[in-house]
């Protein structure tokens, strides 16, 4: 393996970065999510995730709001990268319950194909 050859989860943490990094820098330009940022970023990168874990009667908008203020753990009113991972760890927990409900196996009882990483839930 070269230096160059990244794997595919390097990759997937690059983008994780740049996203980050795409929308810290919006206004005003720093390492930190201001809640407008936040939102942005919610509703354009985060849709699946919202659709399937907002409450009941709860607007978009507001959530996103619950969701920043769990994650600004110093209460300083922004998000930094560290706290970011609040977020990145929900999204992941829930893309990762949603891909067992991919495909048209599970209709069947039968697990989605390509996912026989030998666990259960």
């Amino acid at each position: 393996m070269t230096c160059n050859t990244k794997t595919q989860l390097e990759k997937a943490l690059d983008c994780v970065v740049n996203v980050y990094h795409q929308y810290c820098i919006l206004n005003p330009v720093d390492d930190y999510l201001q809640i407008k940022e936040f939102q942005k970023m919610m509703k354009e990168q985060a849709q699946p995730f919202i659709r399937n874990t907002i409450p009941p009667g709860v607007s978009q908008d507001a959530y996103i709001k619950q969701i920043f203020q769990r994650a600004d753990r110093d209460k300083n009113g922004s998000v930094k990268f560290t706290e970011f991972l609040y977020v990145l760890g929900a999204c992941l927990e829930e893309a990762h319950h949603r891909s067992h409900d991919l495909g048209d196996d599970h209709k069947s009882g039968q697990k989605p194909s390509g996912h026989g990483h030998g666990h259960s839930h």
